[in-house]
């Protein structure tokens, strides 16, 4: 579920008949392993296990898919070499050996031994050559300046100085250690975004994406603007569930941008319009790219407290892109698609409700009965399954669903690497100490100035998002800069809740905006335009991470009159501001009118946690504004009846 990105990209290899079936067996065994342990069913039968077991046992099997299923040059092959059949089974060794023996090696874990040397130095190795066969060499060279940090930390001096530590102990620490690679975001990746890659994929399987797709056409399609307001729609349900926004912009954007294009919108806006809409989907509940459930995890909360605190933001974010989409649209006097071009909206509709119960199933259980994310996902699947039975239209064969769940785990697989390398850093940063420093360095650079220490931790999230997942750009600078804000009183899921949009803000901004490419390359449009022109539509996703940490109400924290005020705040100044970018309101705007919304949009925003008098107010500016372009419109019509 996390980002394709980074330098080369090994391609597939031409397997044999009996490596396919080989590839196949390991990759169900990582669903089915993860269900098994996620669901507790094993302790059912008197049977413990530790988690770095599980996770060895699970991290194994991805890392020797990854040596079947990806060259080492690039170039595809007849056959698999000889060298990348020993590694899949050297990975399986140590998850195997690993799996077998954690029991003494915990009770010994401070003490190091050559086997414990052994098995590290030749796990942190695979794991590394078979990230940069997914990834490229930026997340690779992450985990590898961790460990040189840690190694050679003490010849440095100043703030970024570490006490000595040797290689032997630092190897099997970020290895076998709790805190590292066996840590939270493996964890994370191993139990709860498995389970909801595969309600993804089951729901793919038996026609969700499709209904999705047309119910969003049908219902949006004959607006004015209609398909870029099906683009909004349907990457942003599509976004929520696939967690990848090049993933989505290559999905539904095949669909959206030519039918864009068919109605006037240029190659530019067209592509724009779909990397901001599937960038939204990363910041939406319930899945949030997988970040959310980490964060969960980090802050100890329930991740229906973090789905909720996202709500808010995530829609004003897609209300701006729909407002100025809808606003452009008149101002252009663009119309919708034909209705012949768009299925039926009542054929639609009723093609919707069964994808809809599986979701209800799930949010039910998640947020009602409060289960784990991983069960209530587990339980939206098997209520898919269950349809798919009941219902003749989603009937599918057994040898489709064997492939579902082959799909299933091959897809864990690069955000199982990426969380395991994530987990080198966190690992190599608790060594040597260096998160808790450099806060207290950052802070003291800020001279004490919040907005301050804000701008260099955006620059931060943005820089390090170029070329690393959002899901591991969040590990790393919670650890690094999280501490910081919470020493200038930040609150906890504030300061967690900047850093995950800022890191997702890292595709769209330019230089490295994959979000942009991808949607350029389907719309044969220039890519910095196309770059600037997102950077205008996301403008809200922009300021409203520096709007929740003034006033937490944007994240529905707080008593009920301050929430209230901040959602009136946020949509009238939402509104405001996509007035004042567009110039469009019920007719053409004047430069001053623009300059004024604009302004009050953005004051509203941010002053409403003063006091709730603001709100109001930009609802008064909001009726000013429309009474004058009615008295404007009257006289227009005046001098022209003249």
């Amino acid at each position: 579920m996390g980002e394709r990105k980074g330098g080369f990209m090994g391609q597939r290899q031409a397997l044999s008949r009996f490596w396919v079936v080989s590839v196949a067996v390991i990759a169900i065994l990582i669903p089915v392993a993860s269900a098994i342990y996620s669901l507790q069913l094993m302790p059912r039968f008197g049977i413990i296990i530790y988690k770095e077991q599980f996770l060895a046992l699970f991290l194994s099997l991805c890392v020797s898919i990854s040596f079947l299923t990806k060259t080492a040059s690039g170039n595809a092959v007849e056959r698999l070499s000889w060298y990348d059949i020993i590694f899949a089974l050297l990975a399986l060794s140590v998850g195997g050996y690993i799996f077998i023996e954690y029991g003494n090696i915990i009770r010994t874990l401070g003490i190091i031994t050559t086997d414990k040397v052994i098995v590290s130095v030749i796990g942190l190795t695979l794991l590394l050559e078979a990230t940069r066969r997914h990834a490229g060499w930026v997340m690779v060279s992450v985990g590898l300046v961790a460990l040189a940090y840690a190694y050679f930390g003490h010849y440095l001096s100043g703030m970024f100085e570490t006490r000595m530590i040797r290689w032997d102990r630092l190897i099997t620490y970020n290895y076998l250690n709790s805190g590292a690679v066996f840590g939270i975001p493996l964890d994370v990746a191993a139990t709860i975004v498995i389970s909801f890659v595969i309600f993804g994929q089951l729901l793919f399987l038996v026609g969700g994406g499709t209904a999705i797709s047309d119910f969003a056409l049908a219902l949006m399609g004959r607006r004015r603007g209609g398909p870029a307001k099906v683009a909004i729609m349907s990457s942003a349900l599509f976004g929520s569930l696939s967690g990848s926004s090049s993933a989505n912009v290559a999905t539904t954007g095949m669909l959206t941008i030519p039918l864009m294009r068919r109605v006037g919108y240029s190659a530019e806006k067209s592509a724009a319009v779909e990397a901001v809409a599937s960038t939204g989907g990363l910041v939406l509940p319930p899945v949030m790219a997988a970040t959310g459930f980490l964060m969960a995890e980090f802050l100890g909360v329930p991740y229906a407290s973090i789905a909720l605190a996202a709500a808010l933001p995530a829609m004003l974010f897609y209300f701006c892109l729909y407002l100025q989409i809808d606003m452009e649209a008149g101002k252009s006097g663009l119309t919708g698609a034909k209705s012949e071009d768009l299925p039926d909206l009542r054929d639609a509709s009723i093609r919707i409700i069964p994808v809809v119960l599986p979701f209800a199933v799930l949010l039910y259980a998640l947020f009602g009965l409060n289960w784990s994310p991983a069960a209530s996902a587990y339980a939206g699947s098997f209520t898919t399954v269950l349809l798919s039975i009941a219902l003749p239209k989603w009937r599918r064969s057994l040898k489709d669903y064997i492939n579902t769940m082959v799909s299933a785990g091959q897809s864990a697989v690069f955000i199982a690497l990426m969380c395991a390398v994530a987990g080198i850093v966190v690992g190599s940063l608790g060594l040597t100490g260096l998160g808790s420093s450099l806060s207290q360095n950052l802070v003291a650079i800020s001279a004490g100035s919040l907005w301050l220490l804000l701008l260099f931790a955006a620059f931060g999230c943005i820089v390090l998002g170029m070329g690393v997942p959002v899901t591991a750009t969040y590990i790393i600078l919670v650890i690094l800069i999280g501490p910081a804000l919470e020493q200038l009183g930040v609150d906890k899921l504030a300061a967690h809740m900047f850093i995950f949009y800022f890191g997702t803000l890292s595709f769209l901004t330019p230089p490295v905006c994959l979000s942009v490419f991808v949607a350029s390359s389907i719309a044969a449009s220039a890519p910095m335009r196309t770059a600037m022109l997102a950077l205008k539509y996301a403008v809200v996703a922009y300021l409203i991470p520096f709007a929740f940490v003034l006033n937490d109400s944007f994240l529905l924290q707080g008593g009920w009159e301050e929430i209230i005020a901040a959602m009136i705040a946020g949509v009238v100044g939402v509104y405001l501001i996509s007035l004042g970018l567009v110039g469009y309101f019920m007719g053409r705007v004047a430069p001053w009118v623009r300059a004024v919304a604009l302004m009050g949009g953005v004051a509203t925003i941010f002053l409403v946690g003063n006091h709730w008098g603001y709100a109001v107010g930009a609802l008064a500016l909001l009726a000013g504004i429309y009474f004058y372009q009615q008295r404007c419109s009257l006289r227009e019509r005046q001098v022209q009846s003249t």
